[in-house]
């Protein structure tokens, strides 16, 4: 597991991650209900990204909405060591459950 992004949200703990052993990686995640507990593993939510073998996350709340931050190398010139950082909308179920990430080239819309 490499870089990974520990957090809370309305009671469950996530512990979201770049896939160890897999080339290129993706993100998965796990959660908790207590952090010093074991975790359950919850799956992939985002699949690989665009020319570059490696993404690490990043998660925020902010203004009501989820925040999705990673990395590519899909500009011009990128690639796995001239990556682009990028930002989706996350979205959750009522379980807790995050939904996949879809990635996208225009990203979120400006903030006000």
């Amino acid at each position: 597991m490499k870089r990974p992004w520990v957090y809370k949200r309305k009671g469950l703990y996530y512990l979201v991650y770049a896939s160890e052993g897999t080339k290129p990686e993706m993100i998965e995640y796990c959660t908790a209900k207590n952090i010093t507990c074991l975790w359950n593993y919850q799956g992939i939510i985002q699949e690989n990204v665009q020319n570059s073998f490696t993404t690490h996350p990043g998660i925020i709340d902010y203004k009501g909405k989820s925040y999705f931050f990673y990395h590519n190398g899909s500009l011009p010139t990128g690639g796995s060591y001239r990556r682009s950082i990028c930002v989706d909308y996350m979205h959750y179920n009522k379980d807790g459950t995050i939904q996949k990430i879809m990635q996208t080239a225009e990203g979120v819309s400006r903030i006000k």
